[in-house]
């Protein structure tokens, strides 16, 4: 582990509430887990950490109250499922890497890459969770709020795409090499602010 990782894992630790987090995943542990004894209140405590969770303290009014037809409705609806999900794999790991993301202070270095590792979580649970008309508003919405976390660099969703573009577009694992079609996005593209200079290709499944 490098000394950047090791400093970033050790302020993620730091900043656990060890006894907010074993009350809270009582709920989630598997039958017959050991249960750690919890003074009164657990359901308060659940509930402030499933708030954290999916971000209601730090999101803009704007989203938490968008109705339907509203710009960032989509991501009022994402985040709602992404709470109701958390008794799920995927959306479990989703929503730490998000909350990782937004939470913890890194090099922008450090940040770009787990931005793209958390929009590869999204794009698996989108796929499994998500109906595709909400997808195609919610994926750029989602990117430009990542976005802000960063100064150099932005992200962006390149969903609407069709072709394959070996500028733009790398093949995961799985894909057909020799097909132009792309079947599904897989990360966000990455680009330079200053001058919109593709930094990290957006791998696609093709």
């Amino acid at each position: 582990m490098s000394d950047r990782a090791k400093r970033v894992l050790d302020a993620v630790v730091a900043a656990v509430d060890r006894e907010a987090l074993s009350r809270a995943l009582e709920g989630v542990a598997p039958a017959g887990a050991s249960q750690v004894a919890t003074p009164s209140g657990t359901g308060e405590t659940a509930a402030a950490v499933l708030r954290k969770i999916v971000l209601s303290d730090i999101l803009d009014d704007s989203i938490l109250g968008a109705r339907p037809g509203e710009t960032s409705y989509p991501l009022r609806v994402f985040f709602g499922t992404l709470g109701d999900s958390l008794d799920q794999d995927d959306a479990f790991a989703l929503a730490n890497g998000i909350n990782f993301f937004f939470r913890v202070g890194m090099d922008e270095e450090a940040k770009l890459v787990l931005g793209l590792e958390v929009s590869r979580l999204y794009y698996r649970f989108a796929a499994a969770q998500l109906d595709g008309e909400l997808v195609r508003p919610l994926s750029p919405l989602l990117a430009r709020l990542m976005s802000t976390e960063l100064s150099t660099v932005s992200y962006e969703a390149i969903d609407g795409a069709k072709a394959f573009d070996s500028s733009l577009h790398e093949r995961g694992l799985g894909s057909n090499g020799s097909s132009p079609n792309i079947l599904a996005p897989k990360s966000f593209l990455c680009r330079v602010v200053s001058n919109q200079r593709v930094r990290i290709k957006a791998q696609v499944a093709t």
